[in-house]
């Protein structure tokens, strides 16, 4: 019953929102336990076996022998990178003697549909997720953004001091407030839409190597 029916007087808007927020401070539950937060999980004892096979589990491999003079020799990939016509490479991360540098397209483009013919993408990541085998990467342009997607190969830089184990570590470092697009990178593109069988690389890039170097 509203207060006007109880005292058959019109009821004003300001006497109206004090009996309604009367009500709710009645009903209002007790306080429970104050909020505990809860530490975050450690790192495991071996986190790049862990990283290795989550990483594996979405298609990707992970390359740990190597340095950050010598990485591209160790690339699995159908042809040395020095055989690629169209390279995108972000920038601090090119290794001129060994083939790896951004040329042909990947140098040239103007635009995002300009990229179809890229043979190769190498980005390094801010920092990489054990728990999943997640780079977190924030492209510097659109058409970086692009060249993650339409090249045949991708390639993830992440160095081993950034690595965190779980995403509980992930989302303090990523700064969101200052980032206009960001993303998770843990394996080539991937579908199972038909007869849900999972197929690798039939859009995107075909392969991902998450390459873990020593500072």
């Amino acid at each position: 019953m509203s207060a006007r029916e109880k005292t058959g007087r019109k009821v004003d808007g300001d006497d109206a929102r004090s009996e309604i927020l009367a009500r709710l401070e009645a009903a209002a539950p007790e306080p429970g336990e104050p909020f505990q937060r809860v530490p975050a999980p450690a790192m495991p004892d071996d986190p790049t076996s862990l990283l290795g096979a989550r990483l594996g589990q979405n298609g990707g491999v992970l390359v740990t022998n190597a340095s950050a003079t010598d990485w591209p020799t160790h690339l699995d990939l159908p042809a040395s990178p020095a055989a690629f016509a169209h390279v995108h490479c972000q920038a601090g991360t090119a290794l001129p003697e060994h083939g790896v540098a951004s040329r042909g397209v990947g140098l040239e483009a103007k635009a995002v549909h300009d990229l179809s013919p890229l043979d190769l993408c190498v980005l390094e990541a801010e920092f990489s997720v054990v728990e999943n085998g997640a780079s977190w990467h924030v492209p510097a342009s659109a058409l970086e953004r692009g060249a993650a997607l339409l090249a045949e190969h991708l390639v993830i830089l992440t160095r081993r001091s950034r690595l965190v184990a779980t995403l509980h570590q992930a989302y303090p470092r990523m700064t969101l407030g200052h980032t206009g697009f960001g993303w998770f990178l843990s394996g080539p593109s991937k579908t199972a839409d038909i007869e849900q069988a999972l197929v690798l690389g039939a859009h995107g890039p075909r392969t991902m190597h998450l390459v873990l170097l020593d500072d």
